[in-house]
């Protein structure tokens, strides 16, 4: 049965999914044979982790719950008034100062007389005129989200250096200046000391700032200025945000990778994470601008990080940075004379996590609340490090040291970045336990390679794969995971750990745009279509898995046309126009545009500055990625695509856009690109700035001024370019979809599990055959994702793509309809 002719059925009689009829069963579009009785391969508890990385303001200003932005004023300059700007050379800080009632002061950063040595800004007030009140205010992260009827918790450290002393009020005010809430604190006197009190708030309001002022005479100072809600995640003091740290609970990690990639080299190994500055009283942990730009307080340190992993039954799982910076930034190494403290910071961090409470830094874990272990056992070594004689050299010292002191900690070290994994042979020889991949790719990328561990030599070290993620948040994106994630679990004698990155994203703070597993601002939580997808496998994980295969009934199913969807044209950091574009298919014009009139609706711009000039189709801006797409789609596999195209400008050439799909995947033919360098085929997905799969490449350079004939002939997979009339590239397209499925048994339910992923855009009928059992209940549970391929949740709706428990009628041989664009769990129980 060919795709065009799949069974289709309505949305109702799908949700029922009513066993189909005898006449369609004898031809499924695929067969699915499961045999329960074959040897399988364990699947670690580990398998679905969480990786956290401080990004897009994922602790300040996210996980972490302090409302105020910037406590302890390290952020500032000392010496500088808070209208000054702050040290990141921006003006309108989240502090202001507050004159009432004609009062005036002037708040300057200070740090001769600190809090501690490790905390040294502080502001200190010079109180001219005391009016009604003056201090300062905070406006949190964009506004200070508080809820009627709950309770903030306020307290900060103060002196008053001599004067005429007065009370402070604390008060939550809005933009109006209505009070929601407020309270009085008295006793500040002139050594530093901390105050606290509480207030309680009477309307919720999302644009709330907090407000400190104070009359009297003289010169007060301040620092710590913090506001926590009163309900954290599990009642925790300095605790978690109650709704993002449920939503990573919700997701039953195996393992929780933290604090981050990157992070942990800093911008430079002078600024690299060091967790020793992270534990003990949180107004004596030092805070720096991380490697992302931003501030961090480090409220959410080691010890909360701990606790938290704790709290939802994961394994923590640390990265620590080995001497040797990042591999994407200039290049540093601690010399081998002072890499000791580096070193130590590792046997160190086993004995706070594990030590006994008598021991130097398991004292420091008991004094922070928690006596027992936290029973450590994965440390990461390293984070995407580049290849290079200084990493060669120092990664051993940090194996034997550990492996002598430490031998029950399981060490897992970086392969590098992007799927080449060069590093892999090298973690193998120094005997890791496990080694830590990363790629960010695009979804067809993710499609094509579900069977990449099918391969990998046994004897070598298992997979973490720590960091990966299809480059957007859509479905399609969502879809083409789930398809390797199946692989993955075929693989699991291999695979160890898995865990999508990034986790966390603050809308409006992000450095990460692409793809977040988590989208968040000050009151809502959205939950991506790749978030439930994590869910749906990690709380369906099974024990064991059993052998699967699919065969397709039809061999259409199995190929990619490039030649169907939407056509454009586009740049890269140039300027250029194009002219008689014409798209022709069995002889006939199917698109004719000689740009003799504006295009009107007939094109789209999805980026840049398109006009028609002088009858042709001008792009004028400098944009990334500036494409326009020509709303007509192309239902055809056989056509032949051409157009005249001329540079004005610019460091490249020209972008040919081809079988754009409405879910966001697309081929282009990238001419000059790359500085001018190469002509090549890539397909993306997610947008054109996204990742993008090179298909084929080869030098070549755009003259300013000339016009280029340029000519694409697409049939089936098959793909050629010409450029003026010479063929530049003849390449096939490996499939875009998928019908991928992993089964696994779970002992204490007795349960059979199938995860099916179909990313074709068409349902697909599926004979299930369930080898090796006899009975099973009538009725399985559920739980079915399905969209359009290019659906996003997003703030506006939060749930428009989420999963359906649905019952389906089930048997040792039934036949199933796979909805298009869907990923399903469907758990079935035997019986005797």
């Amino acid at each position: 049965m060919r795709m065009g002719q799949t069974v289709k059925i309505g949305w109702l009689v799908m949700m029922a999914l009513v066993t189909v009829p005898e006449a369609y069963a004898a031809e499924p579009d695929a067969v699915i044979d499961v045999d329960v009785n074959k040897p399988s391969v364990a699947i670690p508890a580990t398998l679905y982790g969480v990786f956290y990385e401080d990004i897009n303001h994922a602790a300040d200003g996210g996980l972490y719950a302090e409302l105020v932005q910037n406590r302890s004023f390290a952020c500032y300059p000392a010496g500088k008034t808070l209208r000054e700007g702050n040290r990141d050379g921006n003006t309108g800080s989240a502090w202001s100062t507050v004159e009432r009632g004609g009062g005036s002061c002037t708040v300057i950063v200070e740090n001769t007389q600190p809090l501690n040595s490790t905390n040294t800004d502080y502001v200190c007030m010079t109180i001219q005129k005391p009016g009604t009140g003056v201090g300062v205010a905070n406006s949190g992260f964009g506004g200070i989200f508080v809820r009627q009827g709950a309770t903030y918790d306020f307290s900060f450290y103060a002196r008053r250096i001599p004067g005429s002393a007065a009370p402070f009020t604390i008060a939550l005010e809005t933009e109006s200046g209505e009070v929601l809430g407020q309270a009085v604190i008295n006793g500040v006197s002139g050594d530093w000391r901390k105050h606290e009190t509480a207030l309680t708030v009477s309307n919720t309001n999302e644009k709330t700032r907090l407000v400190v002022t104070t009359t009297g005479s003289g010169v007060v100072c301040m620092d710590m200025i913090s506001l926590f809600p009163r309900i954290t995640f599990k009642g925790r003091t300095n605790g978690l945000r109650p709704d993002l740290a449920q939503a990573i609970a919700d997701l039953k990690p195996g393992v929780f990778r933290f604090p981050g990639g990157c992070i942990a080299h800093g911008a430079d190994l002078a600024n690299a994470y060091r967790w020793k500055e992270t534990v003990g009283d949180v107004a004596e942990r030092r805070e720096k601008q991380n490697l992302w730009g931003y501030w961090q307080s480090f409220g959410l340190g080691y010890f909360e990080y701990f606790q938290f992993i704790e709290d939802i039954g994961a394994e923590p799982l640390p990265v620590l940075p080995v001497g040797v910076s990042c591999g994407f930034r200039r290049f540093q190494a601690v010399s081998l004379d002072k890499l000791q403290p580096w070193i130590d910071d590792a046997l160190d961090l086993v004995e706070f996590a594990n030590g006994p409470a008598t021991s130097t830094w398991g004292r420091v874990r008991a004094t922070m609340g928690h006596p027992a272990p936290f029973n450590l056992k994965y440390m990461c070594l390293g984070n995407e490090e580049h290849d290079s004689p200084e990493f060669r050299e120092r990664v051993p010292l940090f194996v034997k040291a550990l492996r002598t002191t430490h031998p029950e900690i399981k060490l897992i070290g970086t392969s590098g970045l992007g799927p080449g994994i060069p590093l892999y042979q090298f973690m193998a020889d120094n005997k890791l336990d496990l080694s830590d991949e990363h790629y960010y790719e695009g979804p067809r990328w993710f499609i094509r390679h579900r069977n990449r561990f099918d391969s990998f030599d046994r004897s070598k070290p298992k997979v973490f794969v720590g960091e990966y993620a299809s480059g957007g948040n859509a479905l399609y994106n969502a879809l083409a995971e789930a398809v390797y994630l199946t692989g993955i679990e075929r693989n699991a004698d291999m695979v160890a750990m898995t865990a999508y990155a990034p986790t966390l994203a603050r809308y409006d703070y992000t450095q990460w745009e692409s793809a977040n597993l988590i989208w968040f601002d000050h009151k809502t939580v959205v939950r991506t279509p790749s978030y439930h997808v994590q869910h749906m496998f990690s709380r369906n994980r099974g024990d064991r898995y059993l052998p699967s295969t699919i065969s397709l009934a039809d061999k259409e199913w199995t190929t990619v046309s490039p030649a169907r969807g939407k056509i454009g044209v586009g740049t890269w950091n140039t300027q250029a126009e194009f002219d008689d574009l014409r798209v022709t298919s069995d002889g006939k014009t199917i698109i004719a545009q000689s740009f003799a009139d504006a295009p009107g609706a007939a094109w789209q711009v999805m980026s840049g500055t398109f006009a028609v000039r002088n009858g042709v189709y001008v792009q004028k801006s400098g944009s990334e990625g500036a494409v326009s797409l020509c709303n007509q789609p192309i239902g055809s596999d056989r056509v032949t695509y051409s157009l005249k195209a001329r540079k004005l400008g610019g460091s490249e050439g020209f972008l040919v856009v081809f079988g754009h799909k409405d879910s966001g995947s697309f081929y282009w033919w990238n001419i000059g690109g790359w500085g001018n360098s190469q002509h090549g085929i890539e397909s993306g997905s997610g947008g054109f700035t996204g990742p993008k799969e090179s298909l084929a490449s080869r030098s070549g350079t755009i003259r300013d001024g000339v016009w280029y004939a340029i000519r694409i002939e697409l049939a089936g997979p098959r793909i050629k370019c010409f450029l003026d009339n010479e063929l530049i590239h003849d390449v096939t397209a490996s499939s875009e979809s998928a019908l991928a499925v992993s089964a696994t048994a779970e002992a204490a339910t007795g349960d059979l599990i199938l995860k099916i992923a179909n990313t074709y855009e068409a349902d697909m009928m599926a004979e299930i055959n369930l080898r090796g059992v006899k009975a099973v209940e009538r009725k399985a549970s559920a739980l079915v994702m399905r969209g359009a391929p290019g659906a996003l949740n997003d703030l506006a709706a939060p749930d428009r793509i989420l999963p359906q428990a649905i019952k389906v009628p089930a048997a040792p041989q039934f036949t199933y309809t796979v909805p298009a664009s869907s990923v399903q769990i469907i758990r079935i129980k035997t019986r005797e």
